[in-house]
């Protein structure tokens, strides 16, 4: 396995333009989730709680919540504007800082281009200029290779899966309602398959521009599918997927330009931290995703989150079903009604919609992981006095052969708040 790691004599310009390029597709991907970055007092979503990773000074979260997107409008607009190396450098050091202090505020922020944007935001700052596209290409096939295992799944095979291949079958006028269960299993097999053989064709040269016109393809496809006559998936979905085909075009299918700028060799770059802590941040992002299986339930094992192990479109992740009594239902603010469905089956118990309530309020799809939702609940119940108008149900992440899933009922705030503790 070869990656075709840039020469020395490769120009800086690709480079530079690809800086840019990443820059302006963080900028748009922030415009479009702004709701997400703003804090949620100026969007009218105060009743949406930011769940930091670690407990904070209250001063210090205020503090980040309104300085966080200025911070990165400024700093990109550097990026995007400023010639030189320098200054491309320390406005990359404060995007991934000014991310990282995000991520810890409020754990929502680490969206899966957010934390994409974070880990090429050091490898800007820490890797010598020759060496970046190969390590961008290093990680843009991790994410494709693990993106695909993870769709490899009895989860996905019968039920996001087998989404996709009913609105692909509208579109397409294919009349799949006589095909047998067995048929409709192979051919949703299919779209995991098709992303690993991408997967395989970028990390070899000879076949790495087929691989980037597939990847293309594929994110044009999904594109299509998820757009509003489709599956209706958030516009940052969409965003998102559209600047990942811009990225396998700049990575893999355009080549590279011809100048004389062209950048020096310097052997003290290679024997520099940044290089090795670059190297290990690289060695990291590519090998911690193995992780993500280890613990059915996050405090199981140790384990990577599942979007940061690329496990996309993939329902296997871990989650937190609400329910809130129906008697409180009225005084909810209006998108905190829109998210409660009916009282179905009479128990006077009805269902609050979280993954709807992200979108409601933030314009992005919910953190898809049991920590964050079951913390999302119990801030949200502490914060309207429900003690014993809520309960729930937590369930670990799906076995990858049968779909099965262990689960935690919670009868009341207390048995929330001590499954989150993990007792």
């Amino acid at each position: 396995m070869t990656f075709d790691l840039p020469n020395p004599g490769q120009p800086v310009r690709d480079c530079d333009r690809f800086s840019r390029y990443w820059a302006c597709a963080f900028m748009l991907l922030m415009i479009v989730s702004y709701r997400l970055w703003l804090p949620p007092s100026w969007t009218q979503a105060s009743y949406y709680p930011a769940i930091p990773f670690v407990a904070l000074p209250a001063w210090l979260s205020d503090w980040v919540s309104v300085l966080l997107a200025p911070i990165l409008v400024v700093m990109s607009t550097i990026v995007i504007v400023r010639r030189g190396a320098f200054s491309a450098r320390v406005a990359w050091s404060c995007i991934s800082l000014a991310l990282a202090a995000g991520f810890l505020t409020d754990q929502h922020h680490l969206q899966p281009w957010a934390y994409q944007t974070f880990l090429y935001g050091w490898m800007f700052v820490l890797l010598p200029t020759n060496m970046r596209i190969g390590a961008f290409r290093i990680l843009t096939i991790s994410i494709y290779l693990f993106s695909s295992l993870g769709k490899f799944d009895y989860q996905f095979l019968h039920t996001v899966g087998q989404e996709f291949l009913a609105t692909g079958a509208k579109f397409t006028h294919l009349t799949i309602d006589q095909w047998s269960d067995r048929r409709r299993l192979i051919v949703v097999a299919g779209f995991p398959a098709t992303e690993l053989l991408i997967a395989i064709l970028l990390m070899l040269p000879p076949t790495r521009r087929l691989g980037g016109c597939m990847a293309i393809a594929m994110h044009a496809g999904l594109m299509v599918l998820l757009s509003p006559w489709g599956m209706h998936h958030s516009l940052g979905v969409l965003v998102w997927n559209a600047v990942l085909a811009g990225q396998a075009y700049w990575l893999f299918v355009r080549r590279p330009h011809s100048n004389t700028d062209t950048i020096e060799m310097e052997a003290a770059a290679y024997r520099s931290p940044g290089l090795v802590v670059g190297g290990i941040l690289v060695l990291l992002a590519v090998t911690l995703p193995l992780t993500e299986r280890r613990g059915r339930f996050d405090r199981d094992a140790w384990h990577l989150d599942h979007w940061l192990s690329w496990a996309l479109y993939s329902p296997h992740n871990s989650r937190v079903d609400v329910e809130v009594y129906e008697g409180v239902v009225n005084s909810l603010p209006a998108a905190m009604q829109s998210a409660v469905s009916e009282d179905d089956d009479g128990d006077s118990w009805r269902k609050l919609d979280l993954g709807k309530l992200s979108l409601a309020s933030r314009g992005v799809p919910i953190l898809p992981q049991a920590r964050y939702q079951l913390q999302l609940a119990i801030a949200m119940a502490e914060e309207f006095g429900w003690t014993h108008r809520i309960r729930g149900v937590s369930r670990s992440a799906s076995d990858r052969r049968d779909g099965s899933r262990t689960e935690i009922w919670m009868s009341g705030l207390d048995e929330m708040k001590d499954a989150a503790r993990g007792r």
